[in-house]
């Protein structure tokens, strides 16, 4: 046997047949190298049925087993335990997703052509309610290749779906598990400590694993931001424990860790998740997880926050509390590092029609603020213009805000060279100089 692959199932009637479907259709010949372990955690619909009736087609290839439901990580333990010792690879496929055709075939080469290679991974794409690759996609621009976690720190990953692993460690390893105890997280972990154990991982760019982005999925995601243990638990558990791992390995908190768990950290500061904090915990528990959140975020380096794909309010607030603790502290702003925007440019009769905005990424104009060029040593006021409002609130403090900082102005023919500047507490201050030829063309 070539591949066993693992496909916990939960009320999953309606999406399972065409998970094992798109196994069964692989380029690879299904019965001479496929078993397929479907592990039914204590489905009550019909997902029973349409395993069992799968099992009767191909009994050689495929196992079924039921349990009381106790979450996927507890699922694929018992998915491990059954597969065939003679299997070279072990893949993950959720019940309601799917592979692409040459998946199989595509994983088989690689790992042939790649002898020390021990996992590997293929690129994930959403269907059914968004149609879009997913952000970590970018990994798979140049092509196979292997990824040295040591050195490609910014090459993170943490979903099980589309993994591939040769069998022998798992096999030979009865205690390298997923956590059965924890409800989130659990193969971010799994995937990760072998990360940190065997350093590297590859990348097959041409199959496809596809991610169901449910209808009804926002609400159960959503939900799950409702549970206590999404908060203090995970940051000491999941984040914390390859905090660990990777100190006990290599004597440090390795880039790719730092890089990994920022990039996950994002998620509580999402406004569909930021505020559930107050309904879910009391105010002792806030702050416990706050001070959690601060205790963690010390033991990383700025760099592998700055560099992260993320709007910079996000970077400017984990910075800030790891740097002053919480509660959270708003940086003195220094005004004179901002930039003032064109957006648009118009030559009309003898004027320039210029529109903009201020780019607040440290300061926020106040109403009574006023921008202004300055041109020929001769100061212009620039008429408001409102934007529309872009507040952002995290956990209860303003980090952004884009109200009173447009503009819409017509300026002289021979303005074409100016220093922007703001007016502010009877101060003024001189901002970033603009070329409107060079901006036009820029625009254009």
């Amino acid at each position: 046997m070539v591949f066993s692959i693992i496909i916990p199932v939960y009320n999953a009637e309606k999406y399972v047949k065409e998970a094992i479907e798109s196994i069964l259709k692989q380029t690879l010949d299904f019965c001479q190298n496929t078993e397929i372990i479907l592990v039914d955690d204590g489905s009550t619909d019909d997902s029973r049925i349409i395993c069992t009736n799968y099992v009767q087609q191909f009994p050689n290839n495929i196992k079924y087993i039921y349990s009381e439901n106790s979450g996927p990580g507890s699922a694929r333990n018992k998915g491990l335990d059954l597969v065939n010792p003679e299997s070279q690879y072990i893949g993950f496929l959720d019940a309601d997703d799917y592979f692409s055709g040459n998946a199989l075939e595509s994983i088989d080469l690689f790992f042939k052509q790649n002898p020390t290679v021990q996992l590997s991974v293929i690129p994930l794409y959403h269907f059914e309610k968004i149609d879009t690759p997913h952000r970590l996609n970018y990994r798979f621009e140049k092509g196979d290749r292997i990824v040295d976690i040591t050195k490609d720190y910014k090459d993170i990953h943490f979903h099980i779906g589309g993994c591939f692993f040769r069998a022998g460690h798992i096999l030979n390893n009865a205690e390298f598990r997923f956590r059965s105890d924890l409800k989130f997280w659990e193969d971010a972990l799994f995937i990760n400590t072998f990360l940190l154990e065997h350093q590297n991982y590859g990348l097959v760019s041409t199959p496809k694993y596809y991610y169901r982005k449910r209808h009804e999925e926002d609400s159960l995601v959503n939900n799950a931001w409702y549970d206590e243990s999404r908060y203090t638990n995970m940051l000491n558990q999941c984040y914390g424990s390859l905090v660990e791992e990777s100190i006990r390995m290599h004597d440090k908190v390795l880039p790719y860790i730092q890089f990994l768990i920022v990039y996950h950290i994002r998620l509580y500061l999402l406004p569909k998740n930021n505020e559930v904090i107050y309904e879910v915990l009391s105010v002792e528990e806030q702050k416990v997880f706050f001070n959690e959140l601060v205790h963690l975020l010390q033991q990383f380096e700025n760099k592998y926050i700055k560099e992260q794909d993320m709007p910079f309010y996000y970077k400017r607030y984990l910075l800030s509390l790891k740097k002053h603790g919480w509660p959270y502290k708003q940086s003195k702003p220094k005004i004179a590092n901002q930039d003032v925007s064109i957006t648009k440019i118009r030559f009309r009769g003898l004027k320039w029609h210029i529109e903009g905005n201020f780019m607040n990424k440290e300061y926020f104009m106040k109403p009574e603020d006023q921008l202004f060029i300055k041109c020929n040593n001769k100061i212009m006021i620039l008429p408001k213009k409102l934007l529309p409002s872009k507040r952002r609130v995290i956990w209860g403090s303003l980090v952004r805000d884009y109200e009173h900082a447009g503009f819409d102005a017509h300026i002289p023919i021979y303005c074409n060279k100016f220093q922007f500047g703001i007016i502010t507490e009877n101060k003024r201050i001189l901002l970033n100089t603009v070329n409107l030829l060079k901006e036009m063309s820029k625009i254009k």
